[in-house]
């Protein structure tokens, strides 16, 4: 979905609204009535769907708080940044070597760690997507991290998050059966055709990330006119199809997808402009361990 423009934030106060039609000049809003007067006159010139658009991610660029809630657990963000920490249930995993592969007592242990330093999320993963790895099978990914949730859940109780990496819905539907509660998609619902029903029909959180093509292949030939402007609208074209699926609009968690199909430069430029994917009016997931800015 291409917006009808764009709110740029230029700096604290200071906003450059860009338009997708060719014969209207960008504009600078210093203030609300500013953007009232703005948003009056587009009315008045019958562009009442851009008054729309623009009106609604103004409202967004406002928002500084954000809820997140499943199975009687919340999660305030908006004052404080959360934080989840990563468990790779993985052989070939690039940050601990396979550590917590098929050894449920290390990974619970782990995860008993990263609670007690502050973790407010535990997310775990059962297929590596970095860069050149080869996807594996619902099966084997299912059997790498269903006893582990299962785990989790007995050993350390309910009061925390666990979010599911995964691109299947298959493995994202088992895995909340045994006590996720957030799925979390690298691909942001594009892989697997039936992940926003299965997201739908469980009314779960749902991380929704770009990336630029499958993990095997994205780091090939990686290009983007505006890196920061093609993850907003990829995000919010994978949202309207989530909406249209029965995803309710609280659930989405958005990730611009660091180190996923963009070289340093993309990265740099994302950490940036990150101000920018506020459009959204939705909380932001950023991963940027373990990546390369250099």
């Amino acid at each position: 979905m291409n917006s009808s423009a764009q709110i740029v934030i230029e700096k604290k106060d200071t906003y450059r609204i860009i338009f997708n039609d060719p014969f209207m000049e960008p504009v600078i809003v210093e203030d609300e009535d500013r953007f009232k007067k703005l948003i009056s006159d587009l009315k008045a010139a019958g562009k009442n769907q851009l008054a729309r658009d623009l009106t609604e991610k103004w409202v967004n660029i406002h928002k500084d708080a954000f809820k997140i809630n499943f199975k009687g657990k919340f999660l305030n963000l908006g004052h404080r940044t959360a934080v989840m920490g990563i468990l790779n249930l993985t052989p070939d995993s690039f940050s601990d070597g396979g550590l917590y592969y098929r050894n449920i007592d290390k990974a619970v242990e782990r995860a008993e760690q990263m609670l007690e330093e502050g973790a407010d999320i535990i997310d775990v993963g059962g297929e590596s997507t970095r860069p050149g790895a080869k996807p594996v099978s619902v099966e084997e990914e299912k059997e790498r991290v269903l006893p582990v949730i299962r785990a989790l859940r007995k050993e350390l109780g309910d009061n925390f998050f666990i979010s599911i990496d995964t691109y299947k819905s298959e493995v994202a539907k088992a895995a909340v059966g045994e006590g996720a509660d957030i799925v979390n998609d690298i691909s942001g619902m594009s892989f697997d055709k039936n992940m926003a029903k299965t997201v739908a029909s469980l009314d779960c959180p749902i991380v929704v990330s770009h990336t630029g093509g499958r993990p095997e292949n994205m780091q090939k030939d990686v290009y983007y006119d505006d890196v920061v402007a093609e993850i907003i609208n990829f995000l919010e074209s994978q949202i309207k199809k989530g909406i249209s699926e029965g995803i309710r609009k609280d659930r989405f968690i958005v990730d611009p997808g660091i180190g996923f199909g963009k070289y340093v430069e993309h990265n740099i430029e994302i950490i940036k402009r990150m101000s920018q994917l506020k459009v959204l009016g939705l909380p932001v997931l950023i991963g940027i361990s373990k990546k390369i800015f250099h």
